[in-house]
C-alpha cells in the first residue's frame, strides 16, 4: 500500500518525534513530509499521530508499524550499500577488513608478500573490530575479512590461518620465578580488558567465557587496543590478556612480564569472505594467496 519512500518518511518522523527534524534528517521540506504522512494515513485508513504542541505523539497503531518500519528501513540501507559497495568494485582496488592489532602486525608484511608477485595490485584495507568486520561482510563492503575467531554460516566463507594461545602481561611490579601463571591465583589483581576479544571455541566475550568457567576478573580499564593495553600494563595500572601473535618478548614494554596461562586460553585468525560477492579478477588472485597460507608461511612473512 505505501511505497518505500512513504515508509522511510514515517520512520523518521516517528524517530525524530516532528516535522521538522524529520525533513532536516531527509533533507527535504516540511511541507513534502507533511504531505506524505497525510497521504500515509489516507491510504493506510489509520491515524498514525496526534499532535500536542509542536510534538507528534505516535498512536498504538504508530507503534505497531513503526516496528516494521524499522526493518524495512534497514533492509533498504542494506540495500544502497550494496549498491555502492558493487560501484567500488569497478574502480580497481582489493577491499580488506581487518581488525586494528592485524592492521599493524600482519597486513604489511602480507600485502608486502603479495606485491612481490603482483606489483601492480591496489589495496584499501579499513580496520574495525571483529564483529563490526563480520556485519559489513554480509553488506558486501569487503572482498576479505581477516580477524579473531571468525564466525562462518552457509554464506560466509571461513578458513582458519593460524591457532594460538593467549598469554599473560604483567606489570612491571610483578615477578614470579614460574613461566606458567594460573589465572585463578590472580582473581583480587585488577585487569584491563581488550574489548571484543574471544576464546576459540566461543563466539562470546572473552569476560563472559571465562565467568562460564568460574573466572570473574576485575576489570578496571577496557580499550579497542592492544597497543593501549600494553601501555597501561606497563603504567602498572594491572595484567592484560593477549594473543601470542601479536605479543612476544621482543615486542613488550620494558619491565613488562609475559607468562603462559593455566587453564590455557585458546584463539584463532581465520579469513572470511562472502560467498555472494562478485569478485574481479585483482579480489580473486589475493583470496586465493590469503587462503593458501600455512601457519610456516605466516611466520616466515
Amino acid at each position: 500500500m505505501l511505497n518505500s519512500k512513504q515508509i522511510e518518511v514515517f520512520y523518521t518522523v516517528y524517530k525524530e518525534g516532528s516535522l521538522t527534524r524529520a525533513a532536516r534528517s531527509l533533507n527535504v521540506s516540511q511541507p513534502s513530509i507533511s504531505n506524505s504522512l497525510s497521504y500515509s494515513e489516507q491510504k493506510l485508513n489509520l491515524k498514525l499521530f496526534l499532535r500536542q504542541g509542536r510534538r507528534l505523539i505516535p498512536t498504538p497503531e504508530a507503534d505497531i508499524l513503526y516496528k516494521r518500519a524499522q526493518v524495512v528501513n534497514q533492509q533498504i540501507s542494506q540495500f544502497n550499500n550494496v549498491s555502492r559497495n558493487l560501484l567500488s568494485d569497478q574502480l580497481g582496488y582489493i577491499d580488506v577488513g581487518c581488525t586494528p592489532s592485524l592492521g599493524l602486525r600482519l597486513m604489511p608484511q602480507l600485502i608486502n608478500a603479495y606485491l612481490q608477485r603482483e606489483p601492480e595490485a591496489l589495496f584499501n584495507i579499513v580496520n574495525l573490530q571483529s564483529a563490526e568486520l563480520e556485519n559489513q561482510l554480509l553488506e558486501l563492503t569487503f572482498d576479505i575479512v581477516i580477524c579473531f575467531n571468525p564466525e562462518g554460516s552457509e554464506v560466509i566463507h571461513k578458513q582458519i590461518l593460524k591457532k594460538g594461545q593467549m598469554r599473560l602481561m604483567t606489570p612491571p611490579d610483578f615477578h614470579s620465578n614460574k613461566t606458567q601463571l594460573d589465572i585463578r591465583d590472580l582473581s583480587d589483581s585488577r585487569f584491563i580488558r581488550i574489548k571484543n576479544l574471544k576464546a576459540s571455541d566461543t563466539q562470546d566475550s572473552l569476560e563472559n567465557y571465562l565467568q562460564r568457567n568460574g573466572l570473574k576478573l576485575k576489570w578496571v580499564v577496557q580499550t579497542e587496543t592492544i597497543e593501549v593495553a600494553k601501555s597501561l600494563v606497563a603504567e602498572g595500572i594491572g595484567f592484560a590478556l593477549i594473543d601470542d601473535f601479536n605479543v612476544s618478548p621482543s615486542n613488550l614494554p620494558k619491565n613488562v612480564g609475559l607468562y603462559s596461562l593455566e587453564p590455557k586460553i585458546t584463539y584463532e585468525i581465520g579469513v572470511l569472505r562472502n560467498l555472494e560477492k562478485p569478485m574481479s579478477l585483482a579480489a580473486t588472485k589475493f583470496v586465493r594467496f590469503v587462503e593458501a597460507l600455512t601457519e610456516s608461511d605466516l611466520e616466515n612473512l
